[in-house]
């Protein structure tokens, strides 16, 4: 009884602190659902634009952001990111986009977690450690609906553990996109799902929305992306404003920046990209208000 009891005590104590954790890196609200790294981005690019990025991402972040976005693009891309935020917490994600003539895939795998948590009952040396993960795998479909109209689809499968306790569950992505000359239009709604019991209570999952627009335009040798988003979570979360701006040079440097509105602890972002023979290096900066530190976002990628 003693035991059940201690080990019921630490899971809430760890569900508390966790939650906190990954609500506070997308500070959204109340915290009314669980899962909090499906709202957070991925890709150094994109953290660097603000995460305003549901018209804009062409390549294998698709699959978080728009599934729609993969019909933009004609080429093949691989890629991976990682980010070390607040309290430890890692987010990695590895991605791929295929073409196939009409219709475009995307894969993703997102891994988020904390690792070597310590767990003590009493005061003194920790009992035991463990690490805490949630894991969310997939596949994305867009195919062009109709001239320059794009819809996307993403199939997830999602899992969380908690100490000694797991569930998992399955959500979908549903997504729009629009293009006409420079400019592009992006709509789409995340996380429609559910999660089976962890502990005896189920995971809300946090159904959210992204809508935006994009400006594309090349001059020579410079080329300008400016970007807008709004963002909410259904239940209980704000409403924000995600912008972006690049800037390039020669398709080979690329110097970014954004701003988030209605969040308590950030607002601005900032990074810098290389592109070469198809391999593309970037980082994101992310300064925390407070003096919580910064989050620091690098990803690679390879274009063929």
């Amino acid at each position: 009884m003693i035991i059940k009891l201690n080990k019921k005590i630490i899971l809430i104590a760890l569900s508390l602190f966790l939650t906190s954790s990954l609500a506070f890196s997308q500070n959204d609200g109340p915290g009314n659902t669980g899962l909090a790294f499906l709202k957070l981005g991925v890709g150094a690019r994109s953290v660097a634009m603000g995460e305003a990025f549901s018209s804009v991402a062409e390549d294998a972040t698709a699959f978080i952001y728009n599934p729609a976005m993969l019909n933009f693009s004609e080429k093949t891309n691989i890629y991976l990111s990682h980010n070390v935020g607040l309290f430890d917490q890692k987010n990695s994600f590895l991605g791929a986009k295929i073409n196939l003539n009409k219709i475009n895939l995307g894969i993703g795998i997102l891994r988020s977690g904390v690792d070597d948590i310590e767990v003590r009952l009493t005061p003194g040396a920790p009992i035991e450690k463990f690490n805490s993960q949630n894991l969310c795998l997939g596949i994305s479909g867009s195919y062009e609906v109709y001239k320059n109209l794009s819809f996307g689809i993403t199939g997830k499968f999602l899992y969380e553990k908690i100490f000694t306790d797991e569930a998992s569950g399955f959500a979908l992505d549903l997504g729009t996109s629009y293009r006409q000359n420079n400019l592009t239009f992006g709509f789409a709604v995340a996380n429609i799902g559910s999660m089976n019991e962890l502990n005896k209570v189920s995971t809300k999952l946090p159904t959210l929305v992204r809508f935006g627009g994009s400006f594309k335009k090349s001059f020579d040798k410079f080329s300008l992306v400016v970007s807008a988003d709004g963002f909410k979570v259904f239940d209980g979360g704000k409403f924000h404003i995600h912008s972006g701006i690049e800037g390039g040079y020669k398709d080979l440097i690329f110097v970014r920046a954004g701003y988030q509105t209605n969040y308590d602890n950030k607002g601005f972002s900032a990074g810098i990209g290389f592109k070469y023979m198809g391999i593309t290096l970037d980082y994101a900066l992310v300064p925390y208000y407070d003096t919580f530190g910064t989050g620091n976002t690098i990803s690679l990628g390879y274009i063929f």
